[in-house]
């Protein structure tokens, strides 16, 4: 049987975990739309975004609220990598896109 003093250093180890994973994502997140010229923590492109977690641990990351063009620019990008899925899946390679 646990203590109560074990019972909630468990539940603090269980947040930072679910935190510190939350916070990773974030940062790779950020990478990936910072790539895509969008920039997080400028409110015309994307003001805020933050990683969390419950106190059982269970790990999320906070978007924000994300100005309209942004959006439409995450959508554009996302149909595009669907269609290059597809198209690879259906052929078995891949377009060039004259990189």
């Amino acid at each position: 049987m646990t203590t109560d003093i074990e019972a909630a250093a468990q539940q603090a180890d269980a947040f930072l975990a679910g935190k510190k994973k939350a916070d990773d994502m974030a940062f790779m997140l950020g990478r990936v739309l910072a790539e895509m010229g969008i920039r997080v923590g400028d409110t015309d492109s994307w003001p805020l975004l933050k990683g969390r977690a419950s106190l059982s641990g269970e790990p999320s990351v906070f978007l924000g609220t994300v100005p309209l063009p942004t959006a439409k620019k995450l959508i554009d990008a996302l149909i595009c990598a669907e269609s290059e899925k597809r198209y690879q899946r259906d052929n078995g390679t891949g377009r060039d896109h004259g990189a």
